[in-house]
C-alpha cells in the first residue's frame, strides 16, 4: 500500500467532516435566528449538513481541473475550517465569554474564505503551468 493510499480515508473523512460542520453552522444560524426551535426547523440544517458531508463523501477523489474549481474547493475547504474553529474554540476554551462563537461567524470564517480562494488560486495557477509544459 503507497503513502498515497493509505491517506485517501483519512483525507476523505477530514473533507466530509469540515463540510458536514461548516454546512450545517452556516445552515442552523439564519435559520434559529429567523424561525427559532418552532416546529422542526432544527431539522433543516442537520439535512443539509448530510446532504453536504455525503456529496463530499462521495466526490472526494474527483479533482478539479479548472482554476475556478480550486478557488472555490480552497475558499469552501478554508472557510469551513476557520469557521468552525472560531466558533467553536472559543466555546471551548472559553465557554464563560459570551461572544467568543462570533469569532468565528465575522472573523476566522470570512478570513479562511479569503485566504482558501488565495490558496486555490495559487495552487491551480502552479498546477496549470506544470501541465502546460
Amino acid at each position: 500500500m503507497t503513502q498515497n493510499a493509505a491517506t485517501k480515508p483519512a483525507r476523505r473523512a477530514a473533507l466530509a467532516l469540515m463540510t458536514f460542520l461548516g454546512a450545517y453552522f452556516l445552515t442552523a444560524i439564519p435559520i434559529l435566528v429567523l424561525f427559532g426551535f418552532r416546529g422542526l426547523t432544527f431539522l433543516i440544517p442537520i439535512i443539509a449538513a448530510v446532504a453536504a458531508g455525503r456529496y463530499v463523501w462521495l466526490h472526494a477523489d474527483e479533482m478539479p481541473n479548472h482554476l475556478p474549481a480550486y478557488i472555490f474547493y480552497g475558499a469552501i475547504l478554508f472557510g469551513g475550517t476557520g469557521f468552525a474553529a472560531g466558533f467553536l474554540g472559543p466555546m471551548v476554551l472559553a465557554p464563560e465569554a459570551n461572544q467568543g462563537p462570533l469569532l468565528g461567524i465575522f472573523v476566522t470564517g470570512p478570513a479562511g474564505v479569503v485566504i482558501g480562494a488565495i490558496a486555490g488560486l495559487v495552487y491551480g495557477l502552479k498546477k496549470s503551468r506544470r501541465g502546460e509544459r
